[in-house]
């Protein structure tokens, strides 16, 4: 007959070392977890500053679209008693790119006018325009309300600086012959943004930061072709 044993003798714990490759396992799979999730956070993170970004460009790419589509239109534009005269509102004075100054780069003002209020004469509420505005390093879209000159008084801004900061905006433009003597105006409009996936200031943002895993950047080009450029 066998001896009888305690009832403590029978009962045993962990060893230390299965102790200590359970929680090597733990690690392993706790650390898994949080991996796959900063991913998925970072991911969906760069998603929405991405489509924030698209709606932002888009926004003010309509703007300077459809406001350039007016240019040279005006309200007596096709009366009989106007053929054989200039157009006042698509001549050179009234059509000009340039740029705010030195510090961008060049045809990234566009200034142009179109008879806002029907009374075919060039007033300054008729003289409008998108310009490339440097402050530092912070770079935004202006729009013009007022005045005469690309680095003048009367612009608004009209992108947000907390969103993206705009790397490029450039007006490229071509005069083309149209039927019946009417001049067709090409512009080519390009417009670049960038921001950050996490946190930080766009307005520190450069071309160069493009290829950083963090930044977001997007470029968007629209052609539009301008009919009022007729001499009647």
């Amino acid at each position: 007959m066998l001896p009888h044993r305690p009832q403590y003798q029978r009962s045993r714990g962990f060893t230390l070392i299965e102790l200590m490759v359970a929680l090597v396992l733990g690690l392993v799979v706790v650390g898994g977890v949080m991996a796959v999730f900063m991913n998925t956070y970072q991911a969906n993170a760069q998603n929405i500053k991405a489509v924030r970004l698209n709606e932002e460009l888009r926004a003010v790419m309509s703007l300077i679209t459809r406001d350039l589509r007016r240019a040279g239109a005006r309200d007596l534009a096709w009366q009989p008693s106007l053929l054989g005269t200039a157009n006042a509102f698509a001549n050179n004075t009234n059509w000009v790119l340039t740029r705010y100054d030195a510090t961008v780069p060049t045809n990234s003002c566009a200034l142009f006018a179109y008879d806002t209020d029907g009374n075919d004469a060039v007033d300054n509420v008729d003289r409008r325009g998108f310009r490339l505005r440097r402050d530092g390093t912070q770079q935004s879209v202006e729009m013009r309300r007022t005045g005469t000159a690309c680095n003048g008084g009367g612009w608004q801004k009209i992108t947000d600086e907390n969103t993206m900061n705009v790397l490029d905006l450039n007006f490229t433009t071509t005069l083309e012959p149209g039927m019946s003597g009417v001049a067709v105006r090409s512009v080519i409009v390009t417009l670049r943004g960038a921001t950050h996936t996490r946190s930080g200031d766009p307005a520190t943002l450069t071309a160069a930061d493009c290829t950083n895993i963090d930044v977001v950047c997007r470029q968007l080009v629209e052609k539009i072709r301008l009919r009022n450029d007729a001499v009647l």
